[in-house]
């Protein structure tokens, strides 16, 4: 089956090559993510300078580290925009995937500028616990009441969108956590009104940092496995292996890749042995083989080449079936 082979991999592989596009339902979800982070944007950063200048007027490390971490909400939420842009943009020669990564780059650089706002928080609340300051505690509540209102109403638009893309959960988990980030502005505020304890606004700032490296910590785990090309995690691999191999005249599979380029662009490739007669029934099988990878297992981007045995494979890209 060597020269039909040849043959049938010069005809189909072009085709099958070819990623499934996302159709007019998934450019109407890129299109609806786009609204919210807008949205978003225009919230948070509205309110943003709201709080620097309450946090500065009430000496509240609490407040400004919410209005810092509003900052850096912005920041990350226009990053995330440019990235959707830069998705959009046409595969060419030089970038056959196009720029389907840079929505992965901006959800990297967003989880570490977490990290960065994170540690000033720790380095500004150690200085206040060594020299305790006066903190305006009716000024910290009222301001930090409005910025909780404001961050619930931001996350309520990004939760929708956050599930798809790893670039809009980015933005969402920097909404998040500073709206976890208001509800301690608020305690710490009730506290200094009701006790005079102005120790809370420094702990309360801490707790604060340590939300923000919580959620970055486990957004970075997210985009490294992407970008070390780790096997999707709602992908069983295992299990399509076995689905491919239970078609009929398929002897196994071997050759065996999967990755990510980017949230639900999934990627799958492998050599299949088959016992197949002529070049239309080898048609149809891997049409058959494609149709099971695409609509039973969710994958994109598919390419499968069929081969009559597996001798001639070299070793050091030969991936063994997943026991």
């Amino acid at each position: 089956m060597a020269m039909s082979d040849q043959r049938l991999n010069e005809k189909t592989l072009g085709d099958l090559q070819q990623p499934n596009t996302e159709g007019e339902h998934g450019h109407d979800l890129r299109a609806a993510s786009r609204r919210r982070l807008w949205i978003t944007m225009a919230l948070t950063g509205s309110y943003m300078l709201v709080e620097v200048v309450g946090g500065l007027m009430a000496n509240s490390l609490a407040l400004l580290a919410d209005a810092g971490h509003m900052v850096a909400d912005a920041a990350a939420i226009g990053l995330a925009l440019f990235a959707m842009w830069m998705a959009g943009r046409p595969a060419s020669s030089r970038h056959t995937f196009g720029f389907q990564r840079a929505e992965i780059v901006a959800a990297s650089l967003s989880a570490l500028s977490l990290v960065l706002v994170a540690g000033w928080i720790f380095l500004e609340a150690y200085r206040r616990f060594q020299t305790p300051s006066e903190v305006q505690g009716l000024m910290t509540l009222s301001i930090g009441s409005v910025g909780l209102l404001v961050n619930v109403l931001a996350a309520m638009v990004l939760k929708h969108s956050a599930a798809g893309s790893l670039n809009v959960e980015a933005a969402f988990l920097h909404v998040v956590s500073d709206l976890l980030g208001s509800i301690g502005v608020v305690v710490a505020g009730l506290l200094i009104m009701a006790f005079g304890w102005f120790v809370a606004d420094p702990v309360f700032g801490a707790i604060i940092g340590l939300l923000i490296m919580l959620s970055s910590g486990r957004l970075l785990w997210k985009v490294l496995r992407v970008l070390l090309e780790g096997t999707p995690s709602s992908l069983d691999l295992q299990r399509l292996c076995q689905r491919l191999e239970q078609v009929e005249s398929v002897t196994g599979v071997h050759d065996i890749h999967a990755w990510s380029i980017t949230t639900g662009y999934e990627v799958f490739s492998a050599h299949v042995t088959a016992d197949v007669p002529n070049v239309e029934d080898a048609s149809r099988l891997l049409q058959h083989l494609r149709d099971v990878a695409a609509q039973e297992f969710g994958i994109t981007h598919i390419t499968i080449q069929l081969e009559s045995s597996s001798e001639g494979c070299e070793e050091s890209h030969h991936v063994a079936h997943p026991a």
